[in-house]
């Protein structure tokens, strides 16, 4: 038949090469899965996000109180 160093049936899915492959292959496959549909929806944010965020809220804050001052007629 061939004369070639290499067998290609290794590389089929009962083959030692192409087995590891297919195994590999779904592990890759499911940490990406992992990744993108359950690690990408939580909802961790940096310090500094956190502090800006902050920072958004007070100056809110300080807004509303100027806009409704608490005189002493109340």
């Amino acid at each position: 038949m061939r004369n070639s160093p290499f067998n290609i049936d290794y590389l089929s899915p009962t083959g030692l090469i192409g087995f590891w492959v297919l195994f590999i292959g779904l592990i890759f496959t499911g940490v990406m899965f992992y990744f993108v549909f359950f690690r990408l929806n939580e909802d961790d944010d940096s310090y500094k996000d956190r502090k800006r965020k902050n920072l958004e809220i007070e100056n809110q804050k300080k807004k509303i109180a100027r806009l409704y001052p608490k005189g002493k007629y109340y």
